[in-house]
């Protein structure tokens, strides 16, 4: 009986038991990782497009012996309405304040933006555009000039996987005389594959 009636008092003087409180939600927590995926996301989606969408490299000549890179875009700017020069490259022969071999990189390489060089929008898409100032329909193209076409190409193939039969002459995909007949494209192609080899021997 006492122990009970002692049992009875404990249970009488035990301190009220306080009701669980409500976890607190974080919503914007789930949000918030929703959108660092999604920004994740783009710029993966970001970093394929500008880099890893290349399938070709298209050889232009300017059709004129003199320009720059300024010039053209001028040029391409009034005439065609286009925001940038045509090309992503342009290789100078040393007129206009150039020097020979002189490789000038337009606003479209820099953003990774398509070209306007051919009339087949997935090319311009895909493609990369590389022009040497000059009209090799009537003289052959400077060696310095030349050169710098063989290690652009080469270090273009080598950092985007575009084998050397992918760079082609833009009158092998429309009927045009660019880059004109004294720009031998099947001997480009021979001399980057050479280069190529010459680069991964040196790695």
């Amino acid at each position: 009986m006492g122990s009970r009636l002692f049992q009875q008092t404990r249970r009488n003087n035990a301190p009220p038991v306080s009701p669980s409180l409500p976890v607190k939600r974080r919503p914007y927590l789930k949000y918030l990782l929703i959108g660092a995926a999604f920004f994740l996301l783009y710029l993966l989606g970001d970093y394929m497009w500008r880099e890893m969408r290349w399938r070709f490299i298209v050889v232009h000549h300017t059709a004129a012996d003199s320009g720059n890179m300024e010039y053209y875009r001028t040029l391409h700017k009034k005439k065609h309405g286009w925001p940038d020069i045509a090309y992503h490259f342009l290789i100078n022969n040393g007129s206009m304040n150039t020097s020979i071999g002189q490789i000038e990189v337009s606003g479209l390489w820099e953003k990774r933006t398509l070209n306007y060089s051919t009339k087949i929008s997935y090319v311009n898409y895909l493609g990369i555009a590389v022009a040497l100032v000059g009209n090799f329909e009537n003289h052959d193209v400077h060696p310095l000039q030349y050169e710098a076409l063989i290690q652009l190409l080469a270090n273009l193939s080598l950092r985007y996987s575009i084998p050397p039969e992918r760079i082609v002459g833009h009158g092998e995909l429309q009927n045009t005389q660019c880059p004109g007949k004294h720009l031998d494209m099947s001997k480009v192609r021979a001399d980057v594959a050479r280069a190529i080899q010459r680069k991964r021997a040196e790695d």
